[in-house]
């Protein structure tokens, strides 16, 4: 007998309490219907999405998503810095006029790309692949073939996508009978009538049916009627730049590793997991993106502590100042590397390091003031800081001895190297800095100087209290390597050497310019036609040619995506050198790639397969899923599991008996990792940026 909801009450009323805590905030559908793209929307604070009336009211028993609507709709208004506003319907035959007429921004309500609803809206690209089974009652005749549905009777929505699916299958079966069942179902009710006999049979995707299957014992699944059917969020087809924004948010949100996930152990569990999330800023200090490339002093040191330990290095980068520590205590990063003063208000919230840095905290005053010259001169002034600076601090402690001193707060997101370009052009009067950091701005040509010093600091990385372990092993690191060769190494490049202080005030830097590359408008050209996020292009364009246009490797392949002439020609191009036919072509090639893996693997493994596939071929990577399956991994899933199997591949035992033979295995690897890596930290700091 089917488990019916009335008799889990308890549990679900429990349930519903917490969706309604994780949901936005529900608010009445607005008065006034508007359209409008993107900026419209920022000028409003809104993202009004179309969802179903209600998520599905089962309790799922094996952690099935059936909520993801209302996730989407959330973390994407969050993405957009806008308020998600819900607006729900009953009847889903409204949905499209909803959101044509203006009442809704974006639609997310399972709904599959058909021709008929690409007509009249926009998709994204797809969050979800599905099968269409049909479900009948167990017992009696069930339909095996196509063949079986003649004379059956299945009741679908009108305006669901399993209604066209139908009336296709209705030519090859002339006597199957379509029911149209009432546009407020959903597939529980619709479920619940094919149970109580109300219903002969009906359509359900895949991932509501094994959500909901436990709790029907008398129904059954005995065909797929559809297969890889795409799940996207529709849109007004006019609104282009909130599609391409759409489009990033949901590959992003496959693509890049969980940063969701909050993780609060010690160095054993880095270990286990082997990455070390180091939560930072990005600024000319700490850490930058200059021309593709990952620098920066702290990100230097903690990319070698990290190495040393197996781990892969990933960056945090918190909204601001404000949230560096509550990130590491929140478990959203493990070491805050950050150029931190070391201090008692800092240190109640975590624990520090052995200083690996020693600074002055000094005044800063355009190059022509002479007015100030002691700290009896601050009398009168006006200091400009961050709130969650330890300069603010260091204010609050003088400010009653200095009648007039009068100490401005800035906004925590503001990095201090642009509170000294406000000093210079005269926006602000006085800042503290420190005096490394005011050093590298001297040596690019900023016309300020340091008054005075107001007191010596250190400088350490922050953990949280309880990971004794890491807090050990970093302490080790830096009294091995403070004053060490390498230590010294990376002082010299980023606050003595011109060219690096020069990388670092680059105007192409990602923070100061916003762009990853000189052919950021390319690779987001062939990223929209071929459903690609265009950071992940720009990461691969890096790894393969250091955005070298000209660049040939050995074997002969050539232009930006390093595309073989022979495979250029195949796919439409001949001139790989020119950097819109170069880009051009290693995108559609990887489109390719991932279109050949099972849209049943998980999107972010279909990527990985094909990045592999695109440095080392296609059969190495079948070789290394084959080997995985013989070995016990699982060969859906890239890091931790076919990436170990494409390392044996250059051993004999395993190489001898593979198709396609001998592959260098750790080439793939290091190729996917490095890219991985690439891309996560072109999002972060992209996001951060904006």
């Amino acid at each position: 007998m089917m488990h019916r909801i009335g008799m889990m009450l308890p549990a679900l009323l429990s349930v519903s309490v917490l969706l309604q805590c994780s949901e936005p905030e529900e608010t009445p559908p607005p008065l006034t219907r508007y359209t409008g793209d993107l900026a419209e929307l920022v000028s409003r604070g809104k993202l009004r999405a179309i969802v179903p009336l209600e998520p599905i009211a089962y309790l799922p028993r094996h952690g099935q998503h059936v909520t993801i609507a209302y996730d989407i709709a959330r973390e994407l208004a969050e993405a957009l810095k806008l308020e998600p506003v819900l607006v729900k319907v009953g009847d889903f035959s409204e949905i499209m006029g909803k959101l044509l007429e203006g009442e809704g921004d974006i639609a997310v309500a399972s709904l599959t790309i058909t021709p008929e609803r690409q007509k009249q809206a926009a998709f994204s690209v797809p969050y979800m692949f599905v099968d269409e089974y049909l479900v009948t009652k167990t017992g009696g005749k069930i339909p095996q073939k196509v063949d079986d549905l003649a004379g059956m009777e299945i009741s679908v929505r009108r305006s669901s996508s399993y209604y066209q699916t139908l009336v296709n299958l209705r030519r090859q079966v002339p006597s199957l009978r379509i029911r149209a069942a009432p546009e407020t179902l959903n597939i529980e009710a619709l479920l619940d009538g094919v149970a109580s006999g109300e219903y002969e049979a009906t359509l359900s995707d895949s991932h509501l049916w094994h959500a909901l299957s436990s709790y029907y014992d008398s129904l059954t699944t005995s065909l797929v009627l559809a297969k890889g059917r795409p799940i996207a969020v529709m849109m007004r087809p006019e609104d282009t730049v909130l599609k391409t924004k759409v489009d990033e948010f949901l590959l992003a949100r496959h693509f890049t590793r969980e940063r969701q996930h909050e993780f609060t152990d010690d160095l054993s569990g880095l270990i286990e997991r082997g990455r070390l999330r180091m939560i930072t800023r990005n600024n000319a200090l700490t850490y930058f993106i200059h021309r593709g490339l990952q620098v920066g002093f702290e990100y230097e040191l903690m990319k070698k502590f990290a190495s040393e330990h197996g781990l892969r290095l990933e960056i945090v980068i918190p909204k601001s100042h404000a949230e560096l520590l509550s990130y590491l205590n929140e478990g959203k990063g493990d070491v805050v590397a950050a150029a931190m003063t070391i201090t008692p208000e800092r240190q109640k919230a975590a624990d520090f390091t052995r200083p690996y840095n020693d600074v002055d905290e000094v005044v800063v005053v355009r190059e022509d003031d002479g007015s100030v010259n002691t700290i009896r001169d601050l009398a009168g002034r006006t200091v400009h800081v961050r709130a969650s600076s330890s300069f603010y601090s260091t204010l609050m402690a003088i400010r009653d001895s200095l009648p007039g001193l009068e100490i401005v707060t800035l906004p925590d997101d503001m990095e201090t190297e642009e509170i000294l370009a406000g000093v210079e052009s005269g926006l602000y009067d006085l800042t503290l800095a420190d005096s490394n950091l005011l050093d590298v701005e001297r040596a690019y040509g900023m016309r300020l100087k340091a008054a005075f010093s107001i007191k010596s600091t250190t400088l350490g990385w922050a953990v949280r209290k309880s990971n004794s372990s890491l807090l050990a092993s970093l302490n080790e690191y830096i009294r091995r390597e403070k004053g060490g060769l390498y230590f010294n190494m990376m002082k010299k490049r980023y606050f003595e050497n011109p060219r690096g202080i020069a990388r670092a005030k680059d105007s192409t830097r990602v923070g100061i310019s916003g762009q990853l590359s000189p052919y950021d408008d390319i690779a987001k050209k062939y990223a929209q036609r071929y459903s690609q996020d265009w950071r992940l292009i720009t990461a691969q364009m890096y790894q393969e040619s250091k955005f070298n246009p000209e660049a040939v490797s050995w074997v002969g392949a050539r232009g930006l995506m390093q595309v073989m002439p022979k495979t250029g020609l195949q796919l439409g191009f001949e001139n790989l050198e020119d950097p819109d036919e170069g880009v051009h072509a290693g995108t559609k090639y990887m489109h390719q790639l991932i279109r050949r893996f099972d849209h049943e693997i998980p999107i972010q493994s279909r990527i990985h397969f094909a990045l592999a596939s695109y440095n080392v071929g296609y059969g190495h990577l079948l070789d290394a899923r084959r080997l995985a399956r013989e070995k016990g991994w699982d060969a859906d899933v890239w890091f931790g599991n076919v990436e170990q199997a494409m390392r044996l591949l250059s051993q004999p035992a395993y190489y001898e008996r593979a198709r396609y033979g001998y592959c260098r295995g750790g080439q793939p690897v290091h190729y996917v990792e490095k890219i991985q890596s690439l891309y996560d930290a072109y999002v972060e700091v992209l996001d951060t940026a904006q």
